[in-house]
């Protein structure tokens, strides 16, 4: 009976799971104590991504390039991809590698090194000027003060603090026909015109529609830096920089006792599925992995199975759109476990 259940499932034959219960136990509480683990984790722990790496170290260099001439006109940068791509993540593995780099050069630990501030839809002037004064610890940064005045203090604290850079995230809430984004737009200019701070703007795949939008800014840019998704089933170097990924992911979450068994991410019957699910966006691997892990460990199994990522993909990754149906469970099923 359940079995002819399975078959009616419109998305195909769901694996059942061989370890641990069937269904979760949320009343559980020393399974809630190993699921209280798992975002910390993911939020905290940065996988070695080649293609990560190279815009990191292109963006650092960038970074050096500008610093003997702020004052005078200067170029910024421009990052745009899917969301969920691992957009963040690089941001945050910016600033650990400069802080590190400047640790070995002797340097002493400087908060201020870069800026990050996110846009919204709702940003004006006014309030860009002063959530960067807000980072930058101005104990007057909500005071009245004309545009003018915000900027000079902007100036003026980032040399004191020794801030090497201003990255600016969600560039895509630009892209608004409003006066605020436009004179936010023309703020950004006039940062590099007058060299007040290097500027690399980032944004997901509608950012690309406001550059466009903003040629002659654009241009002040550069060449957009990418991190475009691996492209598994065609290119060989994206295959294995992909497999890679995943057996990095799944040997870091081992060694952090995250889970009691690998779930052998880059082997047959998970690794095509974890490609065609995240698009080869390795943000959305990440994503998918932890709600996959939550839910086996609420199960009490020790590794997390082909019946958990089925579930995230269903509940998690469908409902956001990454794909349309569950490869874990498809009908032609054994035609992809031997990929």
């Amino acid at each position: 009976m359940i079995e002819k259940e399975r078959l009616k499932d419109p998305l195909g034959a769901q694996p059942a799971p061989t370890r641990g219960d069937l269904l979760p136990d949320y009343s559980n509480r020393a399974r809630g104590k190993r699921v209280a683990a798992v975002i910390p984790f993911f939020k905290t722990n940065y996988i070695e991504h080649e293609p990560q790496t190279a815009v990191v170290e292109q963006l650092l260099t960038y970074l050096a390039s500008t610093q003997s001439l702020l004052g005078g006109p200067i170029d910024g940068r421009c990052l745009s991809e899917h969301s969920n791509a691992g957009k963040s993540r690089m941001i945050e593995q910016l600033v650990k590698t400069a802080a590190a780099r400047r640790a070995e050069a002797g340097l002493a630990p400087n908060p201020y090194q870069i800026i990050v501030f996110e846009l919204d839809k709702t940003t004006s002037v006014n309030a860009f000027y002063r959530r960067i004064l807000l980072e930058l610890g101005d104990d007057h940064w909500d005071a009245p003060a004309k545009l003018d005045e915000l900027e000079e203090r902007i100036l003026h604290l980032s040399r004191k603090l020794e801030v090497e850079g201003l990255v600016g995230d969600e560039v895509q809430h630009l892209d608004r026909k409003t006066t605020d984004a436009r004179q936010v737009t023309d703020r950004f200019k006039t940062f590099l015109n007058r060299g007040i701070l290097p500027l690399i703007l980032v944004g997901d795949e509608d950012a690309e529609a406001f550059f466009d939008k903003n040629p002659k800014f654009a241009s002040r840019l550069g060449t957009p830096l990418a991190l475009k998704p691996l492209n598994v089933q065609s290119n060989d170097r994206d295959r294995v920089l992909f497999l890679r990924f995943c057996k990095r992911l799944d040997q870091c979450m081992f060694d952090a006792a995250i889970v009691d068994e690998q779930a052998g991410l880059g082997e047959p019957g998970m690794r095509t599925q974890l490609s065609i699910v995240s698009g080869g966006h390795v943000g959305r691997i990440c994503r998918l992995v932890c709600e996959a892990t939550q839910h086996a460990l609420w199960r009490g199994s020790p590794a997390v199975e082909r019946h958990d990522f089925s579930v995230a993909t269903r509940k998690f990754a469908m409902k956001l759109k990454w794909v349309s149906h569950d490869p874990f469970s498809a009908i032609d099923d054994v035609r992809l476990k031997s990929m």
